[in-house]
């Protein structure tokens, strides 16, 4: 594989990843909001500071082998 092309493969795949960890981040958020951790901080820091806090919380994906490949798998956490 050229040069353009390795390169060409790695922008299609921070784009991808961009992308997923924008969705991660607005499904974790969302998850948040809908849980009962939700009013604890709001009753604790304000709504303004909870929603604050909220936005600090990001998905993030890190490229490397899938939990299956690496043979860990969520009984070993």
């Amino acid at each position: 594989m050229g040069k353009g092309k390795r390169l060409k493969a790695t922008r299609g795949q921070s784009k991808f990843m961009s992308r997923a960890e924008e969705i991660l981040t607005r499904n974790f958020q969302k998850e948040i909001r809908n849980s009962e951790l939700w009013p604890q901080m709001v009753a604790e820091f304000g709504e303004r500071k909870a929603e604050e806090l909220l936005k600090q919380c990001k998905g993030e994906l890190k490229p490397g082998l899938m939990p299956d490949e690496a043979r860990n798998y969520s009984t070993d956490f």
